[in-house]
């Protein structure tokens, strides 16, 4: 069965400070509804799965309730730097997911790009933040989602070297290899319904479709 990762960052009104670019990855939860009504529609024919970046409020207050109604589970990756702090989730929250029946997993401490860290940066980033991550969990850590979706075939080796099973990328489309890493589909708040529901069914352009593939093979390779 055709297998899609859909990627949500944040639902509602932020409660802190967005980065540069990040407001139109922000959706109503009007439109987070509707696209888990897609997906149980579409559950015969496709497989789609939820995650979440960055640890935001939002993800306890807004989004955990809509899943609990479809009876979805999700993982959240989190950032070890906002943990505790206003407008990201508590450490409580991310034990209130996993009671849940949710996966907490790891976006890195800072929100960096990873390709240009060094030694100790790696070190902060890859291993530092999941053990933070894990005790405040209160569960082991074994995936990493890419900050921004940029790597490179270092970036996938340091991961792999550090224990992590599952690593996840922002390159979009369809879950086609067990390579890593897994591609995620980012609804944007000014992405019309109806292309996710294509993107589901794989209905996008085939054009598109080439062009995702070429660009993580070149990414994998240098």
């Amino acid at each position: 069965m055709r297998s899609v990762i859909l990627n949500f960052h944040g639902i509602g009104e932020p409660s802190r400070k967005l980065e540069p670019g990040e407001a139109p990855y922000w959706v109503s939860p009007s439109y987070f509804e509707d696209v888990l009504k897609i997906a149980s529609q579409l559950k015969g024919q496709v497989s789609t799965d939820l995650t979440f970046d960055d640890g935001n409020t939002s993800d306890i207050s807004l989004a955990a309730p809509l899943l609990a109604r479809y009876d979805v589970r999700a993982t959240f990756f989190v950032l070890s730097s906002r943990l505790d702090k206003p407008g990201s989730m508590s450490s409580s929250d991310l034990r209130q997911l996993v009671s849940d029946g949710h996966k907490i997993g790891s976006h890195g401490a800072d929100h960096v790009d990873w390709t240009a860290l060094g030694p100790a940066d790696e070190y902060r980033e890859w291993t530092e933040a999941r053990d933070i991550i894990a005790t405040a969990a209160n569960q082991d850590i074994d995936s990493a989602a890419i900050p921004f979706g940029r790597y490179r075939k270092r970036v996938l080796c340091g991961l792999k070297a550090n224990g992590y099973g599952k690593i996840y990328s922002s390159d979009g489309g369809a879950w086609h290899s067990k390579t890593p890493p897994i591609p995620r589909t980012s609804p944007r708040c000014d992405m019309p319904l109806e292309s996710i529901r294509a993107l589901l069914l794989g209905q996008e352009p085939a054009g598109r479709t080439f062009r995702r593939r070429i660009a993580m093979a070149v990414k994998r390779r240098i």
